[in-house]
């Protein structure tokens, strides 16, 4: 049903949490629901797919309006007018979207998931590792299956619901692109 699954013919091996951060990218969003869904359930997870848009001028996150579960397939996700002009804030995003999966579900995994950013092999298991977080986006085409630097930590990142509280979720004040990724790395 919309963007959750529970398999019917076993136990699900984990239940995971996708949140993806959202401003103005429906092209990107509708590829990576399109593709995500079919990959998680071959992976017998249970799941919830979290969308969360960026809305408003100053990078407001609307929470209520601004958080849709489903596939864009089915629905096209509002777009405020502001949303283009103002600053994007991907940590606040992602911390708004955990805040707000956690309150529907107890998840045994957050996957912290930009919206560009497809999985190439089934082998990447959409699980958590229960002693660390991990960096799951470490081989991409657009970095030529390689990391930027040794401590990047952007693209896809998983962590137990413990793990993410222990770090205090990302930093609200980083603006723009970057910076969010690399300060949770260092916690």
């Amino acid at each position: 049903e919309g963007g959750r699954y529970h398999p019917s013919t076993c136990e699900p091996r984990s239940r995971t949490a996708v949140i993806i951060p959202h401003r103005n990218r429906e092209t990107h969003l509708g590829h990576l629901l399109y593709y995500l869904h079919p990959f998680l359930q071959r992976q017998q997870l249970q799941y919830g797919i979290y969308v969360v848009h960026q809305v408003g001028p100053g990078g407001v996150v609307s929470p209520g309006g601004g958080l849709h579960r489903g596939r864009c397939r089915r629905c096209q996700p509002p777009v405020s007018p502001q949303a283009g002009n103002s600053t994007f804030n991907r940590a606040k995003l992602l911390n708004v979207g955990v805040k707000e999966a956690l309150k529907d579900e107890e998840w045994d995994c957050l996957f912290l998931h930009d919206v560009d950013l497809i999985p190439e092999n089934d082998h990447n298991l959409y699980t958590c590792d229960p002693w660390n977080p991990k960096h799951v986006s470490v081989a991409m085409n657009k970095f030529g299956y390689s990391l930027p630097y040794p401590q990047y930590f952007g693209g896809v990142s998983a962590l137990t619901p413990d793990q993410y509280m222990k770090i205090n979720g990302f930093p609200n004040e980083y603006w723009g692109w970057g910076g969010e990724d690399d300060d949770i790395a260092t916690r």
